[in-house]
């Protein structure tokens, strides 16, 4: 049974953590967390947590750590990898879902031939519907593929990138993607209330209108724009609400693709800046 060792146990790590609990996966799991209250959280969830990668080796009987999945934060990388000195690096494979560490970074810092998959998750891990975009070096075997694809997708959905890159983008609309679907739900309440409704009321239809709607197109598997379609009758409140959201100036696409390019722009600056 392989040895997977999570370095964590923040909101992601745990989020992904409690993922893999939940599909009860095939593996041994190990916790590596500094911070001793977080430690314990990890040990009530059912994991044997340790402080460091020596305490887990003279305290548990893993000979050989299979994967190790980084869950720290980009600014605390460095003092985890110090730690990988007492493991055979290249028999390992690393998985990293810190925003801004490059590949490049990972081989400059650990070694060169380090194999390597840089993952993106979002915040729905934590209730088993995230969505992961992942890139992989080229240099996994095919039982590692495999196993990446098992974890990341025991939280959600795992999609395969084409080319790094595109970790920006990912991270622009569903890494960050959240933030906004929850100021989405904010301004529709605000406006409920604005134009009358009580705060319990205009939330409740701001979040049952998006949960709704989001398991309709997700059950129906209906393309977007035909669902769209089907509830805008002409000269009806639908269509007269989409005449402003859909202006080609200044509507949802442009300002949404406005949104996204920023993300992505800040993004790749934090990549360029690690």
């Amino acid at each position: 049974m392989k040895n997977i060792v999570l370095f964590g146990y923040g909101k992601m790590g745990s989020s992904i953590a409690k993922g893999w609990l939940l599909k009860k996966l095939n593996f041994n799991f190990y916790i590596i967390e500094k911070e001793a209250l977080l430690r314990e959280d990890a040990k009530m969830d059912g994991f044997k947590a340790f402080n460091n990668i020596k305490e887990m080796l003279n305290k548990s009987n893993v000979e050989n750590i299979d994967i190790i999945f980084l869950a720290v934060k980009p600014q605390q990388m460095l003092d985890a990898i110090k730690q990988f000195n007492v493991i055979d690096i290249e028999k390992t494979l690393f998985i990293s879902i810190a925003a801004g560490l490059s590949f490049s970074w990972f081989k400059n810092k650990i070694h060169d031939n380090i194999k390597i998959v840089r993952a993106m998750p979002n915040l729905p891990a934590s209730v088993g519907k995230g969505v992961t975009g992942y890139c992989k070096s080229d240099n996994l075997s095919l039982n590692e593929e495999e196993n990446t694809n098992t974890l990341l997708n025991s939280f959600g959905k795992a999609l395969c990138l084409d080319n790094e890159n595109l970790i920006n983008v990912v991270t622009a609309i569903s890494g960050s993607g959240p933030a906004y679907i929850f100021y989405l739900v904010e301004v529709l309440s605000n406006i409920g209330m604005n134009q009358g409704l009580s705060a319990e009321s205009a939330k409740v239809l701001a979040l049952e209108t998006l949960i709704g709607s989001a398991m309709l197109l997700e059950s129906s598997n209906i393309d977007p724009k035909i669902l769209r379609q089907n509830v805008t009758s002409p000269g009806g409140t639908t269509e007269a609400g989409l005449e402003i959201l859909a202006s080609k100036k200044n509507g949802l696409f442009d300002l949404l693709n406005n949104t996204i390019s920023c993300a992505k722009e800040r993004a790749i600056y934090l990549n360029s800046n690690n």
